[in-house]
């Protein structure tokens, strides 16, 4: 029974360590050799085990470390000693924010060496560790939109990017938010036909659902008669459609066709949000009572909060 309890105690793996300490397992190693930071149990095939008071000295360690100080400095201070060092700061949002800036650079590190894992695990940990919106806003708007300047910079490939963006969809496809809301607030997310950006009305979903929105999620590429078939039978009176530009999708020759023809066969009339476009001199529509164009999820999300998007 008394070795039934060790394990008990010690039953924590070294990938847990690390996410907790915002580096990577082989540092945790490095720590543990050169300054004795852990000192954990082995099973028979030398895996290292970890127990709770190991995890909360890594949250502490980690809060230290971006903090400014080094390991040398606190590897031998007792977790007593380091909860009075964290305590002293009076800042627990800057160290936050710190920490979330300590796993995106962890996140392009991994990306640079095309260590996918390392960039899938940085992901999952900042996900599960910071709300919904903040993981949008902290995370993956900011990490998008580097990525599109690095690419356009050269410094990384379009594979690079297509990684990235393949561990973003998949992570937000995790963020589990129940659909709950006024049901007159609904509203439906969709691109227009070729235009494959899905990403936005992901985003654009998440920020819905979290301010008790409820949505309709139609996904990418919908033809204008087939979306108004849908939002028809859905009885939505609010669309909201990603329209940034791509090589195969041009919003200034093709938004304004599009529309003319989901108006046409509508049989309710709808507010249209645009997101990724920008105002045009719009013809009347029959159906289409309002097009509002958002110019960021910012602005989004806030017309959300204030009650001041028309649906």
């Amino acid at each position: 029974m008394e070795n039934i309890g060790v394990i008990m105690k010690k039953n924590i793996g070294i990938k847990v360590i690390s996410n907790a300490c915002g580096v990577l397992p082989h540092s945790i190693r490095t720590w543990e050799t050169r300054y004795q930071v852990f000192t954990p149990d082995r099973t028979e095939g030398g895996q290292r085990l970890y127990s709770e008071d190991d995890l909360a000295r890594a949250k502490l360690l980690s809060v230290l470390i971006n903090e400014g100080h080094s390991i040398s400095q606190i590897a031998k201070l007792d977790i007593d000693e380091m909860q009075s060092m964290v305590k002293q700061n009076p800042s627990p949002i800057d160290r936050s924010r710190l920490g979330v800036n300590k796993a995106i650079t962890n996140l392009f590190n991994s990306l640079t060496t095309y260590n996918i894992e390392g960039v899938v695990d940085e992901m999952r940990h900042l996900r599960l560790s910071l709300g919904s919106k903040d993981f949008i806003f902290q995370v993956i708007l900011p990490v998008m939109q580097e990525i599109g300047i690095k690419v356009a910079n050269g410094v990384y490939s379009v594979t690079q990017e297509h990684i990235v963006s393949t561990i973003v969809r998949d992570q937000m496809g995790q963020i589990a938010i129940p659909n709950l809301g006024d049901s007159n607030r609904k509203i439906a997310l969709a691109t227009p036909n070729g235009n494959l950006h899905e990403l936005s009305i992901l985003i654009a979903d998440i920020i819905c659902r979290s301010n008790r929105v409820p949505t309709c999620y139609l996904g990418a590429s919908h033809p204008a008669e087939c979306l108004s078939e849908a939002v028809n039978a859905l009885k939505v009176n609010t669309i909201v459609m990603g329209v940034v530009s791509s090589d195969s999708w041009d919003y200034e020759k093709n938004i304004v066709n599009y529309l003319t023809k989901l108006d046409k066969n509508l049989k309710n009339k709808v507010t249209v949000v645009l997101g990724g476009g920008w105002e045009m001199d719009f013809p009347s529509f029959t159906n289409i009572e309002k097009i509002e164009v958002m110019t960021s999820f910012e602005t989004f999300d806030e017309s959300l909060m204030n009650y001041t998007l028309a649906v």
